[in-house]
């Protein structure tokens, strides 16, 4: 059993009733880049497998990564579930993002735009947020959905 999720964002449209409407433009295949940290940051390796998704999930330059790590419990994103990121490098206040932090390790978090710099927060009440210069951050993508594709 596969089950889709979609983030809520300042953008989202309220979902449809029937949910069959997110599969009406078809399936199309997206690459599996690896591993993205939900914990502490980690380095971010390549699987080089792919994955079907709705059609409508997909933006220009999407990919998934596979979550390690339960820092975004909270926010249903739990351990062995694919995100899909939107490439980008820029995201807004709030956003759920896979950053890079010191050109090396890579996390998902959300982002947190501060005057002291850039927080990233976890949606897990265990875990304090990190909080960095704007020079340490990298935006790799923004998280536009979740596979869980595990029971």
């Amino acid at each position: 059993m596969v089950t889709i999720l979609l983030p809520q964002t300042k953008r989202s449209a309220p979902l449809a009733e029937d949910m069959c409407d997110l599969f009406d433009d078809g399936l199309i295949s997206i690459p599996i880049l690896g591993w993205v940290a939900c914990g502490q940051p980690i380095d971010m390796f390549s699987d080089h497998q792919q994955i079907d998704v709705p059609t409508r999930m997909v933006r220009k330059n999407t990919y998934a990564l596979r979550v390690r790590g339960d820092s975004m419990r909270d926010a249903n994103i739990l351990p062995g579930d694919l995100v899909v990121i939107e490439q980008t490098d820029a995201a807004e206040h709030g956003e759920k993002v896979v950053v890079r932090i010191n050109q090396r390790e890579v996390t998902l978090k959300t982002l947190c735009l501060d005057p002291e710099g850039v927080k990233l927060i976890p949606a897990n009440a265990e875990m304090a947020p990190m909080t960095f210069h704007n020079e340490d951050i990298e935006v790799l993508g923004i998280v536009r959905g979740v596979i869980r594709d595990q029971i």
